[in-house]
């Protein structure tokens, strides 16, 4: 099964002052490797992430897909980035791409420290694409640890609090140029039947729109309170 795991928002600000700025966001920590830091706002279900650069030596010279892209779109300011979708058997996903003929990054491995020292481990994997202004495929996750042993550790360290596991994100809306084309190939890619401009996830609906933009992105995410 595949759903929404986050939204990632690109930033130029620092965690603690994308803290101070949105109500109910925590302090992620640091991905080392990438020269990347984060804040994360969590939900019922999924996240907002906000990446920020911390070390730009590094982050100019790693070979990742994200963190290409966070320096491609922060070169025009702040905003939406990408959309990441969680899996329980990213291997067996990424033998299916293949054989449908998506070129992938192949399985990678990913960590991040958070401020209490703690060490996330999980798994990733992108579908091969040139860094531009045209609409980036999502990416794929697949975390060490189960969904409700992540929650509940997220709510001993305080990262998530009991009023926020009352909303969800309900809809992402991604504006494109070529309509019709778009929802085709995100639909062959999750292997989500398209109901009109629309696809419907288990935790999350993705809206297509025509491009109002300069860029295709992610423009708008929906955060809505459930009973």
């Amino acid at each position: 099964m595949i759903e929404l795991d986050h939204v990632v928002y690109f930033s130029k600000q620092s965690p603690k002052e994308n803290v101070q700025k949105h109500k109910g966001t925590s302090i992620g920590g640091r991905h080392k490797n990438w020269g990347t830091v984060n804040a994360l706002t969590y939900t019922k279900n999924s996240y907002i992430e906000y990446l920020s650069v911390e070390n730009f030596d590094v982050a100019k010279q790693v070979n990742h897909p994200l963190t290409k892209l966070l320096l491609h779109d922060l070169e025009s300011g702040e905003g939406w980035g990408s959309i990441c979708f969680r899996t329980d058997n990213i291997s067996k996903l990424n033998d299916r791409l293949c054989s449908e003929g998506w070129l992938t990054s192949g399985v990678l491995d990913a960590e991040r420290e958070t401020s209490s020292g703690f060490i996330r481990k999980w798994k990733m994997l992108f579908i091969g694409q040139e860094v531009s202004d045209e609409l980036p495929y999502p990416f794929f996750i697949e975390w060490e640890e189960s969904f409700q042993e992540r929650m509940q550790s997220l709510r001993e360290d305080g990262s998530i609090q009991e009023e926020y596991e009352k909303s969800v994100i309900s809809s992402c809306v991604i504006e494109v140029k070529h309509l019709r084309q778009s929802v085709l190939e995100w639909s062959n890619l999750l292997s989500i039947t398209a109901v009109e401009n629309s696809l419907k996830l288990p935790n999350t609906n993705l809206i297509f729109q025509q491009l109002t933009n300069e860029k295709e992105r992610l423009v708008d995410v929906i955060v809505s309170t459930i009973d």
